[in-house]
């Protein structure tokens, strides 16, 4: 059967490693490598929509710099269901992408997410943008579960962390870019630390089939890098780019583009840095005391 595209890339997830993934695009770029379809599980579904939107590699990693976790990704909830209520990333790439509805992006583009009530995977093609990426990135007990149509879904590595399979038979080649890497990072004796390595050993797991059916792996350098680690953004985006360099050469691509010269903007002073954090932290408690006093009042 004729494969409607040539070249299909697929995302895995991997928290803050997702960096490496926009090195990786950088690559493309360089050697002449243009994905006409692509892939995406947890942060690797936000890349794969990032790509999709138009955004140059070096624009997202200026967009994960300026993001901060507790005024532009979470807000502090009371749990149930999980630690931290992501509406406000919602919100945040309701303003940032330039298109609503995935059908509607200029690259067909496939977002995989667990289904909790029906335990499937479920691979996302049409529908609004936002709800879906954050869905995809939901890690259970870390974030609320995303109800979408009555549906409540979680990060979609739980069932297929590298989404080979939602695009094999659509292209001709598919290139498969993984994130994990558990050897370097230790363990932990917390709450998120313990879900979030569980999680991680689940991804790996699940990488396996998916690696096989893809014609090109490349396995992005994040040794030493955890999931929630945002101050190596720079550092993954310039090893993926080499991890991917290395595999294409590899594999015979030329270059077709010298090779960039990529400077990001400077990054906020760890004094700066501190006091928005402070202030933002501060901000959410007294929100969520607010609203546990009135829960306490009505009940």
């Amino acid at each position: 059967m004729k494969k409607k595209y040539k070249i299909g890339v697929a995302f895995s997830g991997g928290g803050a490693r997702g960096a490496a993934h926009c090195g990786a695009l950088q690559a493309f770029h360089e050697y002449g490598i243009k994905p006409e379809v692509v892939s995406g599980s947890s942060v690797g579904s936000m890349v794969a929509t990032l790509y999709a939107c138009g955004f140059e590699p070096r624009k997202m990693i200026e967009l994960f710099q300026g993001l901060n976790f507790f005024k532009d990704i979470v807000s502090p909830t009371i749990p149930t269901g999980g630690l931290f209520d992501s509406r406000p990333l919602v919100e945040m790439l309701r303003h940032t992408l330039p298109y609503t509805r995935l059908e509607d992006l200029p690259v067909p583009t496939y977002v995989v997410a667990a289904d909790l009530e029906h335990a499937v995977p479920k691979v996302f093609s049409k529908g609004e943008i936002a709800p879906r990426v954050v869905a995809s990135c939901s890690i259970p007990v870390v974030f609320r579960p995303m109800n979408i149509n009555g549906i409540h879904y979680v990060d979609g590595g739980a069932f297929q962390n590298l989404p080979v399979s939602a695009i094999r038979n659509k292209c001709k080649t598919v290139i498969a870019l993984s994130l994990i890497n558990l050897d370097e990072e230790k363990y932990k004796d917390n709450l998120i630390a313990v879900t979030s390595r569980s999680f991680m050993m689940m991804m790996v797991s699940n990488n396996a089939a998916d690696k096989e059916m893809a014609d090109m792996v490349v396995d992005l350098d994040t040794s030493g890098c955890t999931a929630y680690d945002i101050s190596k953004i720079e550092e993954l985006f310039f090893r993926g780019y080499e991890s991917t360099v290395k595999v294409l050469e590899e594999k015979g691509y030329k270059r077709v583009l010298p090779k960039e010269n990529i400077v990001f903007p400077p990054k906020k002073t760890q004094l700066e840095e501190l006091k928005n954090h402070e202030l933002v932290v501060r901000e959410k408690v007294e929100k969520g005391l607010t609203a546990l006093k009135t829960l306490k009042k009505s009940a």
